[in-house]
């Protein structure tokens, strides 16, 4: 056969997924799966044909001065190429040592995330281990786990396929989680990670709410006004909604239907559990509050519950008297303060990924991310409530309403604008209803 046909033939998927890496495996005649392999073959074959060393091929190659060696046009071209500059960046990485190369890493903007991993593949390709790289770029961040801790995880996904992260990188993945300092695309993958191997942060966190009046409700929408005082008892509401995993261990003890679609996957773990009906989330905290009694975490006298309208709310804006729009976080609406329409996910996402969105109390994701049950009664209309402000003792927290009368949802979900995802924005359904943006979160009282 010719030699392009068998070039193809022994090429990986990485090969033939990569159009450049194609063309020069087929037109040099390169039988190799991987891409470093055929890149290493070429230069190799460049060298030998310029009669010069490799190592002085890539040194003058990375000090772009190529041109000196009267190397070929296309051999010129392609040196200069993203993907074959990197795979020379690795290769010259490979020649120093760890710490020269997380020194370069953190100083020269060459060395990013696809050198260093390509630095990881051709440290396992030579039958080493990956775990002193993993350790070095952790090492590196200190307090401070940033895009190396990324990096971390990618060599440590591609190396082992799987198998459990080392604790470290799983602590680095759950602070890039907690400050929110990298790029959004980053912290849903580290959150994704987390699911997958263990998240180490307390996903049934409460916080504590003080007693005291508020001021509830805003001129922004009819159905959200007048602002008026409202005064609550003090109580302890989750920080995050109720998570896949969590309400994935009240449906096996109870073996209660539950029709999400994606809810029991593993990277789903920490997201918020969805197509829960308003019954079942009730019957949620019912569970919920046995086993926690038992376990000693509360008291036998408290009760475990959906929040009222107003505790959700008090949760969620704090203690402060704006009466137009009022978000979670002090000030204007912020793109990236949240899981709404403008951060364009269109999907849930790993729970408290946009800690810059915490209310003042301490409460994740009280904005975007899903609509959350409160008890309240809101009544037939969808458009109009019947149960208008000010929020008064008339028989809005009926828990034995007939099903034909909605129920208040608070907070909005992903797809919805910043119109929607704040602090006084009220919406409903029925509660039997049930869809992919709306979940809960609890209060003990």
């Amino acid at each position: 056969s010719s030699a392009p046909a068998a070039a193809v033939a022994g090429a990986g998927a990485e090969v033939t997924g990569h159009a450049g890496l194609l063309t020069l495996a087929l037109e040099n005649g390169i039988v190799d799966r991987t891409a470093i392999a055929v890149i290493d073959r070429w230069v190799a074959d460049v060298a030998a044909r310029h009669r010069v060393a490799v190592e002085d091929l890539i040194a003058v190659a990375l000090a772009d001065d190529a041109a000196s060696l009267a190397l070929d046009r296309l051999d010129l071209e392609r040196l200069g190429r993203p993907y074959v500059r990197r795979a020379l960046v690795a290769r010259d990485l490979q020649e120093g040592s760890l710490d020269e190369a997380i020194a370069r890493r953190r100083d020269d903007p060459s060395v990013g995330s696809p050198v260093i991993r390509l630095l990881a593949r051709r440290i396992s390709s030579a039958g080493g281990s990956t775990e002193p790289l993993i350790e070095r770029l952790l090492r590196d961040e200190g307090d401070a786990p940033g895009a190396a801790t990324i990096d971390a995880l990618r060599i440590a996904e591609d190396a082992t396929g799987g198998a459990p992260l080392q604790p470290a990188l799983l602590r680095g993945l759950a602070v890039v989680v907690e400050q929110g300092r990298l790029p959004l695309a980053m912290r849903i993958e580290a959150g994704r990670a987390l699911a997958l191997h263990g998240d180490p942060r307390d996903l049934d966190a409460l916080i504590e709410v003080p007693s005291g009046p508020f001021t509830m409700g805003s001129t922004h929408h009819p159905n959200s006004a007048p602002p008026h005082r409202v005064t609550l008892g003090a109580y302890r509401i989750a920080r995050y909604p109720i998570t896949n995993d969590r309400y994935r261990l009240f449906v096996e003890a109870t073996g209660r239907a539950w029709h999400s679609a994606d809810g029991r996957l593993a990277r789903r773990a920490n997201s918020p559990a969805v197509d829960v009906t308003w019954h079942d989330a009730n019957a949620y905290c019912s569970w919920l509050a046995g086993r926690w009694r038992a376990a000693g975490r509360i008291a036998q006298e408290r009760v475990v519950r959906l929040p009222t309208e107003p505790e959700w709310e008090r949760a969620a804006r704090g203690s402060r008297v704006d009466d137009g729009l009022v978000f979670p976080w002090s000030g204007a609406w912020r793109d990236d303060r949240a899981n709404a329409e403008e951060a364009g996910l269109n999907d849930t996402c790993p729970v408290g990924l946009f800690p810059a969105g915490r209310s003042p109390d301490g409460c994740d994701d009280m904005a975007g991310q899903v609509w959350e049950w409160t008890s309240t009664l809101w009544g037939s209309d969808m458009a109009v409530p019947a149960y208008a402000y000010p929020y008064v003792d008339d028989g809005r927290e009926d828990l034995a309403a007939p099903g034909t009368v909605r129920r208040v949802l608070r907070g909005a979900c992903f797809l919805s604008p910043r119109e929607k995802a704040n602090c006084t924005y009220r919406g409903s359904l029925e509660p039997d209803g049930y869809w992919r943006g709306n979940g809960f979160r609890i209060v003990v009282a």
